[in-house]
């Protein structure tokens, strides 16, 4: 492996363990596209890192990648394209999980990549940035499709990659939809609530309720997913304690809460119940069929504002969870402007900055809200 494939590696392979998917040495050997959408994202993600660029070219942890660019990305994206076509040619188990987890894996560039459409925005888009846009791929379809297959189905109760391939779409089907403000695409079968672990059922819930509110369900659905918020919260999430929590002391200056738990996959369980309840009190279409009264409406902005001091404050706390920053901007992108304290607002802004140092994602709408 080269020194920049090596990076590449180490640089997705810390997104890729989060969410359990494990990619062994034989694995890679043996089905290269897998290797090669690893490679594809982590160069589109290193190459757009500010804190790497220098004039002679990406400096990372002391190795110097002169000639990495979003190129690479594109390069190594048309070689994960052949293994798409051979599908339904190939009955190897083996393969048939590993090109829905090739999938799952480059879908990351649409996220990168729906987000440079924004002209003028902070990371301007380059020669390169604009080949990889013309050759971008829509993967969903694709995802679909191989899941859909029976033979896909009836390897589900027995393939972990298929699994962890499926419960990591799934959480993308959340940033996506929650960015995007568009019904998830990935289908969503009732009988996998059952055998879902505490984790994915947070996460199966979080994506119905995006389902229901972009999608225009029925009232009935959103009474359905009350009690199933109050279930998640009540039971599924009862044993998910803080292992510290502390109010913020509005006369020390302090706006977010102090709330720290004991792993990532905790943190993010909880951050996804506190999505999913900010999207169901706010939107409660019982309060918006009747005339309800302004004391009403404000106590609901006021506890919506509450669940995004807790979204922010925990995503705060643990500045190595990548995805409790990314679970924070989604949140203020959808109720920032529920706040009109300054001081709040400012806040706010500073935790956007941060999201967009961490991840070099374009956030400059995101930004405007605080100005």
């Amino acid at each position: 492996m080269t020194p920049a494939c090596a990076h590449f590696h180490y640089v997705m392979f810390k997104r890729l363990v989060y969410f359990g998917i494990s990619l062994t040495k034989s694995r890679n050997g043996k089905h290269s596209h897998l290797l090669n959408a690893i490679f594809a994202v982590s160069a589109r993600h290193l190459s757009r890192l500010p804190q790497y660029k220098t004039p002679q070219g990406i400096l990372y942890q002391g190795q110097l990648l002169t000639k990495l660019g979003n190129h690479d990305a594109v390069e190594y994206m048309l070689k994960c394209i052949p293994a798409f076509r051979q599908f339904h040619e190939n009955g190897d188990d083996d393969f048939r999980e590993s090109i829905i987890a090739t999938a799952v894996i480059l879908r990351q560039l649409e996220e990168i990549d729906e987000e440079d459409e924004d002209a003028d925005d902070d990371l301007d888009m380059t020669g390169d940035d604009h080949v990889l846009h013309e050759k971008q791929i829509n993967f969903m379809p694709i995802i679909n499709a191989v899941l859909r297959d029976p033979s896909s189905q009836a390897m589900f109760g027995h393939r972990s990659l298929i699994q962890a391939a499926y419960w990591f779409a799934l959480r993308q089907e959340i940033y996506h939809s929650f960015t995007r403000r568009k019904p998830p695409q990935l289908d969503l079968p009732p009988e996998y609530w059952q055998g879902a672990s505490n984790v994915n059922k947070t996460v199966m819930h979080t994506v119905q309720v995006a389902k229901w509110h972009w999608g225009r369900g029925t009232d009935d659905e959103f009474l359905r997913l009350m009690d199933q918020q109050s279930y998640l919260e009540n039971a599924v999430l009862a044993s998910t304690k803080p292992l510290f929590e502390k109010p913020a002391d509005k006369r020390q200056g302090e706006i977010f809460p102090t709330i720290w738990y004991t792993s990532h996959i905790e943190l993010t369980s909880i951050q996804q119940s506190l999505m999913a309840r900010s999207v169901l009190v706010s939107e409660n279409p019982y309060l918006k069929q009747q005339s309800s009264s302004r004391a009403s409406w404000r106590k609901v902005e006021n506890e919506v504002r509450m669940l995004m001091l807790d979204l922010c404050g925990i995503a705060l706390c643990h500045p190595a969870c990548a995805p409790a920053l990314v679970n924070a901007a989604i949140g203020i992108q959808l109720y920032g402007d529920y706040f009109t304290d300054q001081y709040e607002r400012l806040a706010l802004r500073g935790v956007v900055e941060k999201y967009r140092d961490a991840h070099a994602w374009p956030v400059r709408r995101l930004l405007e809200m605080f100005t």
